[in-house]
């Protein structure tokens, strides 16, 4: 069964007039961050209208006069000050508001990005639910299709998490419905791929059951499955903070810290099971030798901005071996000097014996250490700045993990 929409025609016609008149207003971009400030206000706040003296603030710290913000639907300005009423004036609030996301999203880093997108999908939520504003009907006929691509996958993780055992209630499920709709709405290809996402993700029945009746799809297609388990680990530290941690010394104590917990049996474990386009994430903790607590999430596959494994300190061995190479030709030559010039025999052995040590400790660490070598940490980096980083995993196993993980996208 095709979706349906049961959207009056005027609404149409006005999301139509009001992009066109984002899109094409000469003062487009300083509108657009009034509107989209007043409009994440509303949403924050949980109220209708924003206030007079705040829009007036925000219109005067972004340059907007009143001539500038002059269209076809009315003033915004005199619009955002007491409340939209029309369709026609909603629209063209979220219509700005859309545009101003974009400018963000597209001077923004990564991280940032993923802020902006995860804040506005939630501030969406809201506006939908509370008041008579049509933002997602709009945003694909404003939005780039980079901002599109990111804000689905946002609003899909959103069904996924609240589809867990975080959130079964009559709210959530509610929530769940109302975005599966508007992805099945939405034309773009974006709000298509997160939608294929949900339906390959684990959801709760009820939930299951209104994805299958809104999308017409049974949403159980064969997806690539793969598992491994781990340490549970946090990302290193890199660059200046790594640099301040090693010379003030705690990364010495973090590392005392983290030996006395290994001796005391505290340890994390986490495994992480990839099936039909999700990831299921159990994670398990351990103090003296009991299990101590258990922590269970899903994340939609198409919430993953990055994924490697990682090698710590790969060719340290080859520095070792070099080291104890090198003392082992320093002291054994300096014995075996000794030895020759004054005739001691035990002087000589001894200087051949460090000489020889030397050399067999840097061969076997060049060639032992290779050959018993695979064990590596795999991190996923995810929407909202979260990291998923499992230790201690086979190179076969993260290897095969990864390449299932690239079939499933």
């Amino acid at each position: 069964m095709a979706p349906r929409t049961s959207r009056p025609p005027d609404d149409d016609d006005a999301f139509a007039r009001a992009a066109k008149e984002a899109l094409g207003h000469p003062e487009q971009k300083v509108l657009g961050a009034l509107a989209l400030d007043v409009l994440s206000r509303q949403a924050e706040a949980r109220v209708l209208f924003a206030g007079r003296e705040f829009v007036q603030k925000r219109a005067e710290e972004h340059g907007v006069s009143r001539e500038a913000a002059q269209t076809s639907a009315g003033n915004l300005v005199g619009i955002l000050e007491r409340g939209a009423e029309s369709v026609a004036e909603r629209s063209l609030v979220a219509a700005f508001a859309i545009v101003g996301l974009d400018a963000r999203f597209a001077d923004a880093s990564t991280d940032v990005r993923t802020t902006l997108v995860d804040r506005f999908a939630r501030q969406v939520d809201w506006l939908e639910a509370a008041t008579s504003y049509s933002v997602w009907s709009l945003f694909d006929r404003v939005a780039s299709p980079e901002l599109s691509l990111a804000f689905w996958a946002e609003v899909a993780q959103a069904v996924v998490d609240e589809a867990g055992d975080r959130g079964r209630g009559a709210i959530s499920r509610g929530r769940n419905a109302a975005r599966i709709s508007a992805m099945a709405a939405a034309p773009s290809d974006g709000a298509k791929k997160a939608l294929a996402k949900v339906g390959e993700s684990r959801l709760d029945a009820v939930t299951h059951g209104v994805f299958e009746v809104i999308s017409g799809t049974t949403g159980t297609g064969g997806g690539t499955r793969a598992r491994i388990t781990g340490r549970a680990d946090r990302s290193p530290r890199r660059g200046p903070l790594r640099v301040l941690a090693l010379v003030s010394g705690l990364a010495l104590l973090g590392w005392a810290l983290r030996g006395i917990g290994k001796l005391a049996g505290i340890r994390g474990e986490a495994e992480l099971s990839l099936d039909n386009g999700s990831i299921e994430v159990r994670e398990r903790r351990f103090a003296f030798g009991r299990q101590v607590g258990e922590r269970k999430d899903t994340v939609v596959v198409a919430s993953i901005v990055a994924a490697g494994r990682e090698v710590r300190f790969p060719h340290l061995h080859l520095y070792v071996g070099a080291v104890a190479l090198a003392i082992g030709v320093l002291t054994g030559g300096t014995w075996i000097f000794e030895g020759a010039r004054s005739g001691e025999l035990v002087l000589l052995s001894i200087g051949a014996g460090l000489l020889l040590a030397g050399a067999a400790l840097d061969l076997a660490l060049d060639i032992l250490v290779p050959a018993t070598r695979g064990r590596v940490a795999l991190e996923l980096a995810l929407h909202r700045g979260r990291t998923l980083r499992v230790a201690g995993v086979t190179l076969e196993d993260a290897d095969r993990f990864l390449e299932a993980l690239r079939a499933s996208r």
